[in-house]
């Protein structure tokens, strides 16, 4: 009885495992951040004001989110920043506000602990309600380390004048521990007056992966897999 060593027989029928081609296809699921609009998740009622030197992170440290998936908040409230309005939830969503006084920039946030799985990727995606003058939000995602918080990723989210447009942002990280924090902040150069920009959605989702297998059509309109050849492989001619 002759066995063939042939990676695939004459009429494309493989004769090894391992010669099939996969497509990755990426999907998000769950929901790891707490969000809805200010009749169903607030903000908390107490704003921790701060004028250090990096008013992120010296919020974390001093007013450390406890509670996993409540929202915590900060603005600075003087020099060498301009004081900022305290973060507010409202029927459209969260409403960030700012000034920037003789060049002092001024910044307000909140802030969220989550629950993830550590080496997963995430998406995070914000929709903003309205699009402010000149107002920038940060996103970021910090990782306790010690008595301190590593900043894991950092993307910032600013667009031109449009009154009434929504728009949304997306970006990515791994989660470092199982509880990361989730924090958006928010600063702006305009001087006249408070400018303000509302998020209508957070969301931060699980991404996860799937392997397909890639199928063809023949001259028939049969599909059929598509194979590959082991890089490097001969193929000998069939042996008894």
């Amino acid at each position: 009885m002759k066995i063939s060593k042939q990676q695939l027989t004459a009429r494309g029928v493989a004769q090894q495992s391992g010669l099939d081609v996969f497509s990755s296809i990426i999907n998000y699921t769950g929901e790891y951040i707490n969000w809805g609009n200010g009749s169903t998740v607030a903000f908390n009622s107490t704003t921790y004001g701060t004028s250090a030197a990096n008013p992120h992170t010296d919020a974390l440290i001093n007013n450390p989110p406890s509670v996993i998936n409540a929202w915590y908040t900060y603005k600075t409230n003087g020099l060498p920043y301009s004081s900022a309005d305290a973060p507010y939830s409202a029927d459209a969503g969260y409403v960030f506000s700012g000034i920037e006084i003789g060049g002092n920039p001024s910044f307000c946030g909140a802030y969220q602990k989550l629950s993830l799985i550590v080496g997963k990727k995430y998406e995070i995606t914000i929709e903003k309600y309205q699009n402010t003058t000149v107002g920038v939000f940060s996103i970021q995602v910090y990782t306790p380390s010690d008595n301190d918080f590593t900043l894991v990723s950092s993307e910032t989210y600013s667009e031109p004048t449009i009154v009434t447009s929504a728009s949304s942002f997306k970006t990515t990280f791994t989660a470092v521990s199982s509880n990361d924090i989730f924090l958006v902040s928010y600063t702006t150069s305009f001087s006249a007056s408070m400018d303000s920009g509302t998020i209508s959605k957070f969301s931060i989702k699980e991404q996860q992966e799937y392997l397909v297998p890639i199928y063809a059509s023949d001259v028939f309109g049969n599909a059929h897999n598509v194979l590959r050849l082991n890089a490097g492989n001969t193929i000998p001619a069939d042996e008894t």
